[in-house]
């Protein structure tokens, strides 16, 4: 919490050191194309990555940031076989591995441990926008804006069985929102979900009780009727207008014949 990272369009990569409020130690981005795109620090900070303007992810030393490796973010063949601009980098939360989005309307999961492309995730639309996906808390869920004016929501890992013959490195099934009337700039889940939705079901019990006429039991109100985990997920999402708007799912309670709340 001492340090900060930032790239720019002059290719430079900067090391901050927020206490002397000055530039700690910096580099430049090799290459006909050195605009900065895109920064995340990864494996727990020990490494900076950059994206560039040319489809490149470039690891460097957190310490010197001296070069390291480099990832070529792009398709093997056809239309995305030239690397298209970095828009977003993701560290897993629950993993060694980085969340890469870009212009070519792709995100892509990498292994930082042999540098392999470990699934890919199509659905959403981003041609020229900055737009980033990242992770829920917990690393099972991906979400994107878009520029057609929806959310993406993809699960970061098939549940087919081995046996399947899907493809396990592409991920085409997503669940979509219509969300805005504008390009969808930022979609993220909360950090801490369960403590927003225990708050909600404390306020809607009391409100129930309020109509009923009772008395709010304590002991067995909200906070027994949402678990302590998997309570669900919060997602909040901006568009290019400026409007924020707050979406929240509540998991579906054991042995209850309800449905699940849907995403309102």
């Amino acid at each position: 919490d001492r340090y900060f990272l930032s790239g720019s369009l002059d290719g430079k990569l900067r090391l901050w050191n927020i206490p002397d409020k000055k530039v700690a130690v910096w580099n430049e981005v090799d290459g006909k194309t050195k605009l900065i795109t895109a920064a995340n620090f990864c494996q727990n900070g020990k490494f900076a990555v950059v994206g560039t303007y040319d489809g490149r992810c470039i690891f460097y030393t957190t310490d010197q940031l001296k070069y390291h490796t480099q990832i070529d973010v792009r398709s093997t063949r056809g239309k995305n076989s030239t690397g298209r601009k970095i828009s977003g980098i993701e560290p897993m939360p629950t993993d060694d591995k980085i969340l890469v989005t870009s212009n070519d309307s792709r995100i892509r999961l990498y292994d930082l441990r042999d540098l392999n492309l470990s699934c890919k995730y199509k659905g959403y639309v981003n041609v020229s926008s900055q737009i980033k996906a990242s992770f829920s808390h917990d690393g099972k869920y991906i979400v994107s804006g878009s520029e057609n004016q929806c959310i993406y929501i993809w699960k970061t890992y098939h549940d087919y069985s081995k046996f399947s013959s899907v493809r396990r490195d592409r991920n085409d099934y997503w669940e979509g929102i219509k969300a805005h009337n504008a390009v969808v700039t930022c979609a993220v889940f909360a950090p801490n979900p369960d403590h927003m939705i225990r708050m909600i079901a404390e306020r809607e019990e009391e409100e129930r009780a309020n109509r009923e006429g009772e008395e709010r039991d304590d002991v067995k109100g909200a906070e027994a009727m949402v678990p302590a985990s998997n309570a669900g997920q919060v997602l909040v999402s901006a568009d290019f207008n400026g409007c924020i708007k707050v979406f929240v799912h509540k998991a579906k309670p054991k042995h209850s014949s309800l449905p699940a709340s849907a995403l309102a």
